[in-house]
């Protein structure tokens, strides 16, 4: 009789222990994700195998990199992008300043250009190269096109943006990547850059941005929290894993 009772009761306890366990790494992954909302401070970020990132210019005005760099050891920043110029004239107040801290602190950078749609794509393409000197490890150059021209049609727009892709692509050696609102993009840009990399921005809540084209990245809020830096963030997610994105950066 007290043989069984020990039998029983060690049972018992096993199941107790695996029960707890099971509990304890279930309140762990709920703790995790909340500490990512967190951090991020938008609960309705992408779900599935996504890295979090983010992309800031002048407008976020002075960053703490210090808490972007225990952010990214926390696991919950993977990458930063970076405004570097716009037009073909203006660079961007804290491109030097953000471009350096986010090589020091090893957090994956890329840089963009606003592309002014009334300049020339050539002219835009010179000034970046020009003030924008990639490394390895870096991701390719980025074009940022959400707007018409007021004085030239859209079919020269789009000449002027490919000669930029082609300039700016033929100098670091590679594909640059496309920057666009998901409208802007499926009304005007869809099937004019066969095999680029794309960075869409849709705000809606939806479960993938809707563009009818494979995308890399995705700007899924503009009213992001991060710490360290004042004020509403862009927030993206890239789609897929580390191995992934060191794939697209330069060598």
């Amino acid at each position: 009789m007290r043989k069984r009772y020990s039998k029983g009761f060690n049972l018992y306890k096993y199941l107790f222990y695996l029960l707890l366990t099971f509990n304890l790494l279930a309140i762990g992954y709920f703790l995790y994700e909340e500490k990512i909302n967190d951090v991020f401070g938008f609960k309705n970020a992408p779900k599935g195998n996504y890295l979090l990132g983010i992309d800031v210019s002048e407008y976020q005005g002075v960053i703490n990199w210090n808490q972007l760099e225990a952010i990214k050891n926390e696991g919950a920043l993977s990458f930063v992008i970076i405004r570097s110029t716009a037009g073909k004239d203006h660079r961007d107040r804290f491109f030097t300043s953000n471009w350096r801290e986010a090589k020091k602190k090893g957090i994956i950078r890329g840089a963009y250009h606003y592309y002014r749609p009334n300049e020339k794509g050539m002219e835009q393409a010179d000034f970046f190269i020009k003030n924008v000197k990639l490394s390895p490890g870096d991701l390719p150059p980025i074009v940022d096109i959400e707007k018409l021209s007021d004085v030239q049609s859209t079919k020269s727009l789009i000449a002027g943006v490919s000669t930029w892709i082609d300039r700016v692509g033929e100098h670091y050696g590679i594909q640059p990547i496309i920057y666009s609102g998901a409208y802007f993009y499926k009304k005007h840009l869809l099937g004019k850059f066969p095999n680029h990399i794309l960075w869409v921005a849709n705000y809606n809540k939806v479960k993938n941005p809707l563009v009818d084209y494979p995308w890399s990245f995705w700007q899924y809020t503009d009213k992001g929290e991060v710490r360290g830096i004042k004020g509403p963030v862009d927030m993206n997610v890239f789609k897929g894993d580390f191995i992934d994105l060191e794939e697209l950066l330069l060598k």
